[in-house]
């Protein structure tokens, strides 16, 4: 059984003592606060808290959907616009949920989602010719935008 804290010796080359000692989070200064570091990155990139690993888990799930819309051979920038809003709205979910107030965590993670998401309906709003399978959607959008510019 395991001590509270166990003393561990390791070899290290010259490189890889060079990138341990450049490890700048948390404060840590000695050797043993530089791995107790690079442990918790290690732990991060692999845990659910970690939104690089949400958004390629997200990603994963969305696959099947977007093979299909791309075997399609027809491009839509609302439907590319709503996958990705799709794709790391849920990623940002999941990273979220561990957090003890989920509400803001989840909205500052979802403030630049919701952005490119609203740029890319902008694009279709402003475009003469976006970049659209059914041309009416456009129209549609504009007017939505016009109508809620005019409240």
């Amino acid at each position: 059984m395991l001590n509270k804290t166990q003393s561990i010796s390791a070899r290290l080359s010259a490189d890889d003592y060079t990138y341990l000692m450049s490890i700048d989070r948390n404060g840590a200064i000695t050797q043993s606060e530089k791995v107790r570091e690079l442990i918790a990155m290690a732990r991060e990139s692999v845990g659910v808290e970690s939104f690089v690993r949400a958004y390629l888990a997200a990603g994963e799930t969305m696959l099947p959907v977007k093979a299909r819309y791309a075997d399609e051979n027809r491009r839509s920038l609302l439907v590319e616009a709503l996958l990705e809003l799709v794709t790391e709205g849920a990623a940002a979910i999941q990273v979220c949920t561990g957090e003890e107030q989920i509400a803001p965590a989840l909205e500052h993670k979802a403030l630049p989602i919701v952005d490119a998401f609203m740029e890319k309906i902008l694009l279709v709003a402003l475009q003469d010719e976006p970049r659209l399978i059914d041309r009416q959607a456009a129209a549609i959008i504009r007017q939505r935008l016009t109508d809620l510019l005019k409240r």
